[in-house]
């Protein structure tokens, strides 16, 4: 017969759980709070600066000066791909090179983000934002480029300005290489306030055709991230989960899969008064 707990030693119980549980609840707090503040560093860990540019255009994104590559498309019947890369990345070395676009006759604007490169400025993701549009600005004024030919593709942490352009600016589509649900997530399968670029709900809140690549192996954006872009997207997708494909080898696992699902999907989505 079990021993009844006398209300003395309930009582005596009772704080000492209320400590267990106030110190844990400190100690959470303290480390989301490190987490946020730390939030940007981890999401832009900018490769090494340098001086020199490696592009052919200057594009001006705030107060920031932006180092990008322009090439109109050989073929008029094809898009120009804006191209967002990883966050470990730089426009001089980047994949798919600015050449494997161009060889296949799309047009191609691709930029460093500030903070990166020979960009000038701070990386974060209010000014990746920021950056995205004045590409998206230079290529509809400058270039007279008609935004039914504008086709953004994202990689990885580049799925966040990617997903931000989709949802505020006209597109006629969005492909998106191993993204994050939102940042937060790429830890946890759930967000928390404070969370940064919400790509699952920017795609929940405006019908975009999306095209998504994931690899199931991929170690640094877990695969349930594109898994639930997926799901929660509001337009049409055609997501191509790969089995053996991890996060930095994604696109040369792919190899021609890649190349042959864009072309398709650009070819149905880059159509003139669609």
């Amino acid at each position: 017969m079990s021993e009844a707990v006398s209300p003395e030693k309930s009582r005596k119980k009772t704080p000492r759980l209320r400590r267990i549980l106030y110190t844990a609840g400190i100690t959470l707090g303290i480390l989301l709070a490190l987490a946020y503040l730390g939030m940007e560093k981890i999401l832009f860990p900018a490769p090494g600066r340098y001086s020199e540019r490696v592009g052919n255009v200057v594009i001006q994104s705030g107060n920031a000066e932006l180092d990008a590559f322009f090439h109109a498309p050989a073929d008029p019947a094809k898009p120009v791909i804006l191209h967002s890369h990883g966050n470990g990345e730089s426009l001089r070395y980047m994949f798919p090179a600015p050449r494997d676009y161009i060889r296949r006759g799309y047009g191609i604007l691709v930029y460093d983000y500030a903070g990166y490169g020979a960009s000038s400025g701070k990386a974060g993701e209010k000014q990746s934002c920021m950056d995205i549009a004045a590409a998206y600005d230079f290529l509809r004024n400058t270039k007279k480029i008609p935004p039914e030919k504008i086709l953004p593709v994202g990689f990885s942490v580049g799925s966040g300005p990617s997903s931000f352009l989709a949802a505020n600016y006209p597109v006629p589509g969005l492909v998106l290489c191993a993204p994050f649900a939102s940042a937060i997530q790429v830890i946890f399968p759930f967000s928390l306030p404070g969370d940064r670029f919400p790509n699952a709900d920017h795609l929940a809140s405006k019908s975009v055709p999306l095209l998504l690549f994931h690899g199931k192996k991929d170690r640094i954006v877990p695969y349930r991230n594109g898994l639930k872009i997926s799901r929660k997207a509001k337009g049409p997708v055609r997501f191509i989960p790969h089995d053996r494909a991890d996060h930095n080898d994604l696109f040369d696992i792919l190899g021609e899969t890649f190349w042959q699902e864009l072309e398709t999907f650009a070819g149905q989505v880059c159509v003139p008064g669609k």
